[in-house]
């Protein structure tokens, strides 16, 4: 009897023993599978994060695509209205003052040289003939006629007032005279043997030759001592103090380009 009671007791013993036993694994075995489930949780955010903000290297350019179709043309608008007129420039400074009516021609060089017989002169030349309009029969009566020539061939490069005279380029000490005589509508040029008289045929003056007509600008178109006077600029100068002047200071004078 007694020994029944003991081995009861010892049986109940065992049996809450093994009770409690079963759950204390049981409880350890859940918090294990809880601790893992949040271990694998934290990991795998931590993963996540590290690959998100963590930028890897740019990766080559791709090819260029192909080029689209252009687009239609747009129509042209209508034009708008025409703004108002600007406001008048500034007036600019008053130019110098020129001579009225002067004509000049361009440089040339005279053609159709042939042998005649200058009477005033009485000497025998070769001339050339230079069509002039603006010398007219008022101009040979009142107005001054200048001209000048420029003989390269001669080894001269700057502009001499005609009449010039030269020695014989031929060759000797014979004097030579370039000249011209101014006649309504035309000038004859024409050179001459000075020293004998004549001139050998066919020669010809090559170099370039310019002329200026500057119109009488006082009445009766002479001065108190006889001779021609024409007004520039509102001074008076005879035909002597012009031909007196340089080439450069006559178009200075006249306001001409040289």
């Amino acid at each position: 009897m007694i020994v029944f009671a003991l081995t009861l007791s010892c049986s109940k013993n065992l049996n809450s023993f093994t009770t409690n036993n079963r759950n204390y694994l049981t409880a350890k075995l859940t918090f294990m599978r809880k601790f893992r489930s949040l271990s694998l949780l934290l990991l795998s955010i931590a993963f996540i994060a590290v690959n998100c903000t963590k930028e890897g290297p740019e990766g080559p350019a791709g090819a260029t695509g192909a080029q689209g179709p252009a687009g239609p043309n747009g129509s042209t608008g209508p034009a708008g209205p025409a703004g108002p007129t600007g406001p008048a420039g500034i007036q600019g400074p008053t130019g110098p003052a020129g001579t009225a009516n002067v004509i000049y021609s361009p440089w040339f060089t005279l053609t159709g040289w042939s042998d005649t017989v200058i009477s005033y002169y009485g000497t025998n030349s070769t001339r050339s003939i230079r069509t002039a309009p603006g010398i007219t029969s008022a101009i040979t009566a009142t107005g001054v006629v200048l001209s000048y020539v420029t003989p390269l061939e001669y080894g001269i490069n700057n502009s001499i007032q005609v009449p010039w005279t030269l020695r014989n380029p031929l060759g000797g000490n014979n004097i030579w005279k370039f000249d011209f005589i101014p006649q309504p509508g035309k000038i004859i040029y024409y050179l001459a043997d000075l020293s004998s008289g004549i001139i050998p045929s066919n020669q010809a003056m090559s170099a370039q030759v310019r002329y200026i007509i500057i119109p009488g600008g006082v009445a009766g178109g002479r001065g108190t001592v006889g001779e021609k006077m024409v007004d520039i600029k509102g001074h008076l100068f005879s035909e002597s103090q012009l031909k007196g002047m340089s080439y450069s200071q006559v178009c200075s004078l006249i306001n001409i380009p040289q």
